[in-house]
């Protein structure tokens, strides 16, 4: 999450179109890794694991808040990705 707060910076200070790129795949990638995260979680309260019953609400809020905050960061790559080309923008092909 961080890594890609920081690349979102860097991305939002530059316009750079390949670093956006990089961005967005990272993004896919986060929603991978929490979707792991929260299968796991669902994995050990069916397994009656009484720490994971009693943190469940806790953790699942995370997981959740923690994938908005990764699309909110993420948002300023299709920002920069859906700008048109500066060649296109003077006419030159």
């Amino acid at each position: 999450l961080l890594s890609n707060l920081q690349l979102a910076m860097s991305v939002f200070f530059s316009g750079d179109v390949t670093s956006a790129r990089r961005l967005r795949r990272s993004k896919h990638r986060f929603r991978i890794l929490n979707r792991r995260y929260s299968h796991a979680h669902v994995d050990r309260l069916h397994q009656q694991n009484v720490q994971s019953i009693e943190t469940s609400s806790l953790h699942l809020g995370l997981l959740g808040d923690m994938k908005r905050l990764n699309s909110l960061f993420c948002s300023v790559a299709y920002s920069v990705l859906e700008q048109p080309d500066q060649d296109e923008e003077r006419g030159e092909y």
